[in-house]
């Protein structure tokens, strides 16, 4: 090979090094002059909303039950006068149980809009209302399997009273979950 061209070792080897063009947005610091970078946060999670919105449905549930209990209570105490059982603790609750009712329906729906909005304290009372409903869904298993074993057998009063118990703490185990998974999925999110 006779020198055609240069050769490519022959010339220094150049480089030109320039700053990457990043560009900061953003208010300088009183303090120290320099631009403060823009810090994008995550985005709040939309379980607490859904959960909330879920929980206020279940109130407005709640609340018309406890309405139609209350319209429904006289049919229900002549039924059990007309079929011999008959007992003064009966007709309090049958009258009492859905005013509790209605009172914890509220609650809870309260405890679904401050869940709809990220506060922290809707757990705290929707639990408290929850518990409330355990202990008025618990007399009122017995109270029907007073009433039960008074018009049909005791037998029979004995079996409702524990198919109440159950769907006492089913419902609320239901309910329960409804107000914590949003603690337990997304705590950050609740203020």
């Amino acid at each position: 090979m006779d020198g055609t061209g240069p050769s490519p070792f022959d010339e220094p080897l150049t480089i030109e090094m320039t700053p990457p063009t990043t560009k900061l947005s953003g208010i300088p610091s009183p303090l120290s002059g320099f631009v403060a970078s823009e810090v994008l946060g995550r985005q709040k999670s939309q379980m607490p909303q859904v959960f909330g919105i879920m929980a206020v449905v279940l109130s407005v549930w709640g609340v018309l039950f406890s309405l139609f209990q209350i319209l429904n209570a006289s049919n229900e105490l002549s039924l059990i006068s007309d079929s011999g059982g008959e007992n003064t603790i009966i007709t309090i609750w049958t009258y009492t149980e859905p005013i509790i009712r209605i009172i914890v329906s509220i609650v809870f729906g309260y405890a679904g809009v401050e869940l709809y909005n990220y506060k922290k304290r809707a757990i705290f009372i929707g639990l408290g209302a929850i518990s409330i409903n355990v202990v008025s869904g618990l007399i009122a298993s017995y109270v029907n399997s007073i009433a039960y074993g008074q018009t049909i057998n005791v037998q029979w009063g004995q079996i409702f009273g524990g198919i109440g118990v159950f769907f006492t703490f089913f419902c609320n185990t239901c309910c329960g979950l409804l107000m914590v998974l949003p603690l337990l999925i997304s705590p950050q999110d609740l203020e």
